[in-house]
């Protein structure tokens, strides 16, 4: 078998298109700030720990998103840049 002729070879990796969106840095950053403002606004209203821990965990994973996505755009090909 040719080195060019490997299966896969073209396909694109699951965490270049779960985080290569627009969209997913978008989320992320809402998620990060509704994690955030429920927490605090939780632990000022004397919330339980369940509710305190939901916030937390949505802005854990609303940073997680935000991070990919940065990951994801730093390992993506640019095109070479023309200088006028």
């Amino acid at each position: 078998m040719r080195q060019g002729d490997t299966p896969g070879r073209d396909r694109v990796p699951v965490a270049h298109e779960l985080f290569g969106n627009h969209r997913t840095l978008i989320l992320g950053i809402l998620a990060t700030l509704a994690g955030v403002v429920g927490t605090v606004g939780g632990v000022s209203d004397g919330t339980g720990a369940l509710g305190i821990l939901g916030f937390i965990a949505i802005g854990t994973l609303g940073l997680g998103l935000v991070v990919g996505y940065v990951v994801a755009l730093s390992k993506k090909p640019h095109p070479a840049s023309r200088h006028r």
